[in-house]
């Protein structure tokens, strides 16, 4: 897959290289499931019909309003200073953003949720591991393996990683529970473009072009410091709310009990 991907760094435009990636890994995961792993192809979560639709709109939501709710919080709490408006945004440089979170949400989530979640919990099929430690298992070691990919990003540091581990904890279980990667890809997509775009630091990287500025007035144990709200309190807090809300929605589509 690394070969595969490699050229992709050939092209300047970030937008064309997160394409080409997820046109890739979805080629891959196609000639996987059907030569390799030998199950069906939608056993990755990539269903194409109009339930996942709804859930991608839910999963947006849900992602932006967790957003929304950790900024207010954070401003009653006088943990983050906010700026009025940004007389700068520019709505075109906000969409573009927003369909590089998507890709990116996509990748992401069909590689760590669909792919390695669905081959760890399928490869541990036994008499001896129960369903219920097969999934803990996968859970943990797909959403370890996710914090740990991010080990390179702008500030970095071990809470960061421990705290994106949970992340995508947060993003796999939705995708257990309904066998469908629609509301992780839309959660992943919505918290990090809202984040950026609300005017917090996502991920290491500071925002640009942005809503508001955000300037953070606690310790970085509440803020995230540098990196962001992923490596603080708020980020968690952040998490919990995108878990409830999901599960609520779950709850009133009847697909858990």
């Amino acid at each position: 897959m690394s070969i595969a991907v490699s050229p992709l760094i050939l092209i300047r435009n970030s937008h064309l290289q997160f394409l080409g990636a997820v046109l890739i890994l979805v080629l891959g995961l196609y000639l996987n499931s059907k030569y390799l792993d030998k199950i069906d192809f939608s056993e990755y979560g990539l269903i194409f019909k109009k339930e996942t639709f709804i859930h991608l709109i839910i999963g947006i939501f849900i992602g932006a309003i967790s957003v929304v709710l950790i900024l207010l919080l954070g401003k009653e709490m006088d943990f983050l200073t906010v700026s009025k408006v940004n007389p700068d945004f520019r709505i075109k440089l906000s969409l573009l953003f927003a369909l590089k979170m998507f890709l990116v949400g996509i990748l992401e989530e069909t590689f760590f949720r669909g792919y390695l979640f669905t081959n760890i919990y399928n490869g541990l099929k036994s008499r001896v591991v129960t369903n219920r430690q097969r999934f803990l298992i996968a859970l943990l070691a797909s959403s370890t393996f996710f914090g740990l990919a991010h080990i390179n990003t702008n500030n970095a540091n071990l809470i960061s990683i421990v705290f994106l581990s949970i992340n995508g904890m947060v993003w796999c279980i939705p995708f257990a529970i309904t066998k469908n990667l629609g509301l992780s890809i839309g959660l992943h997509s919505a918290w990090n473009f809202a984040q950026t775009q609300i005017g917090f630091i996502m991920s290491g990287n500071k925002a640009k072009n942005s809503f508001f500025n955000v300037k953070n007035n606690a310790a970085d144990l509440f803020t995230g410091g540098e990196y962001g709200p992923e490596a603080g309190i708020l980020g968690l807090i952040g998490f919990a709310i995108m878990l409830i809300l999901v599960l609520i929605y779950l709850k009133l589509i009847r697909k858990i009990t």
